[in-house]
């Protein structure tokens, strides 16, 4: 988890002061365990989403210089890239989500709606061992700290699925 900033601290000394005024607001009338249920599951919703709204101000960073290389014997890829906080706080932890592809589309390299595989079929096909997936999703760790304006080179290497005919990828990262 990243550190906490002023602005996590201010959230926290606001919905607690909101806490008490709400306590002793339905302690004075006549349905007191009704109000303050309504109070604090309204303060923990607002809560969550405050949270959660603070984290992506706070913490951001972005990837760049990605570079990719196949490895045809292990059936491998290796991505290579930089990533950097932009952000005004430190960063503990940054996931990379990276997502590969496969296009059936035409030699032009343009995708398109009609040219991506079906959702659907790995919804419904995803526990058949013979279906080959077409999208594939993983999450790696490629920075354990940074600091505001600080980047890091990261390599990532993953499964290349042998029965991919043109794939393309991207690498999004996260601060967790």
């Amino acid at each position: 988890m990243s550190p906490l900033t002023i602005l996590h601290y201010l959230l926290l000394a606001v919905l607690s002061l909101l806490f008490i005024i709400g306590v002793i607001v339905s302690l004075q009338t006549k349905y007191k365990l009704s109000i303050l249920t309504t109070i604090t599951l309204t303060l923990v919703l607002i809560g969550g989403f405050s949270w959660k709204a603070i984290n992506e101000y706070a913490y951001v960073v972005e990837v760049s210089n990605l570079d990719k290389e196949r490895y045809y014997q292990s059936e491998q890829i290796l991505i290579k890239g930089t990533v950097r906080n932009v952000g005004k706080f430190p960063v503990a932890n940054v996931v990379a989500v990276v997502k590969l592809n496969n296009s059936y589309g035409g030699g032009s390299g343009k995708e398109s709606i009609f040219t991506q595989p079906s959702v659907f079929a790995e919804v419904y096909e995803g526990d058949n061992p013979n279906f080959k997936r077409q999208n594939i999703m993983e999450e790696h760790v490629i920075a354990d700290y940074l600091d505001p304006g600080h980047s890091k080179p990261f390599r990532i290497l993953m499964k290349y699925p042998p029965y991919f005919t043109n794939a393309s990828y991207t690498v999004e990262a996260k601060a967790n």
